[in-house]
């Protein structure tokens, strides 16, 4: 089998349908990046992608397949469904139909660009591809995890042994359509990381008759990465990189700017949170009479109250993660305690 650059795999894949210019560049960050730590837990009870959806005999290397979120997610503006895998690493898109043009649009995650491979292949202890979805209706959580994942040069290389694997996953969220990107233990072969310049983002509105759309990618140090808006493919392959692979236990939450800090929401009533993220207290203001309640990803409330031009709400008593913030019929709003 020939030998693979992931990030050249990834335009090359591209390549095969894009190519003529469509300006759709956008003019503001659609999301907001929080960087958080929190342990990884890989999936207990999942759906295993299948071996005879592999793409090999002895496990897989480019498997193509779908999986379903289970509920309709709101990706920067498109509703998806699904999220499928068309051979080329961890990228896993949603497809929908431009209506005017009728062309194909993507809307993808790219936690890394790593091409992942079956250890299995290679001898080692088998990679797991796997999903499930959880929560109620309204407050569901998909998750699509790799485990134990190892990379192509390895698998394929003339060694005997796969030495590199990564845990890593991407969640999407149904309460406020916020994607995670959840980095787990892993252990990369110097050279593979000195040979790959380390690629993560969103691929938005992606139009396969050009190689122009929205590409959210991020650069710079890992744990305070730059997140930088690029108006085509061609940009987001000569642009920001990380400087290296995230560490155990970073998280990297992409919540929709359509929830901002300070915002005025369908009522009328301007709200600003600060500090956010928090450690300890955070400090709402508003004007009047206002019933408030901080609520958790799966819509439980955590803490509630009605106040008067503003609270001082004390965050200690909930563990670390992120929240929502909402007033009775207004606007829900992000808030992180750290």
């Amino acid at each position: 089998m020939h030998s693979k650059h992931p990030r050249m795999r990834l335009s090359s894949f591209f390549a095969l349908t894009l190519a003529l210019p469509l300006s759709l560049a956008a003019q503001n960050l659609p999301y907001d990046l929080f960087v958080l730590s929190q342990p990884y837990a890989s999936l207990v009870e999942a759906t295993v992608l299948s071996p005879f959806q592999y793409d090999g005999d002895e496990g897989w290397d480019d498997p193509t397949f779908s999986a379903p979120l289970g509920f309709t997610f709101d990706m920067a503006g498109t509703p998806i469904t699904e999220l499928t895998q068309y051979g080329v690493g961890c990228l896993m898109m949603g497809l929908t139909f431009d209506p005017k043009s009728g062309s194909p649009l993507l809307h993808g995650v790219i936690p890394t660009n790593y091409d992942l491979s079956d250890r299995a292949i290679n001898g080692g202890e088998p990679s797991i591809i796997q999903w499930s979805t959880t929560g109620a209706p309204g407050s569901q959580i998909f998750t699509i995890e790799w485990a134990n994942a190892g990379l192509y040069d390895e698998v394929f290389g003339p060694d005997t042994v796969t030495f590199s694997y990564v845990n890593l996953q991407v969640r999407l969220f149904e309460t406020d359509n916020s994607i995670e990107y959840h980095y787990g233990p892993s252990d990369i072969a110097e050279a593979i990381t000195a040979g790959e310049p380390q690629v993560s983002g969103l691929l938005l509105n992606v139009d396969t008759d050009s190689y122009f759309g929205n590409i959210v990618a991020l650069g710079g140090n890992p744990s305070q990465p730059n997140m930088t808006m690029l108006s085509s493919l061609d940009d987001w392959y000569y642009g920001p990189v990380l400087d290296s692979y995230p560490t155990d236990g970073t998280v990297y939450r992409f919540g929709p700017t359509g929830l901002p800090l300070g915002t005025i929401d369908s009522q009328g009533v301007t709200v600003t949170l600060s500090p956010n993220p928090t450690t300890d207290m955070l400090n709402v203001q508003f004007a009047g009479q206002q019933k408030w309640e901080v609520l958790d990803l799966s819509g439980r409330v955590m803490l509630s109250g009605t106040d008067q031009d503003g609270v001082r709400i004390d965050m200690t008593p909930l563990s670390a993660g992120t929240y929502l913030f909402a007033l009775e019929g207004a606007t829900i709003q992000q808030v992180i305690r750290q």
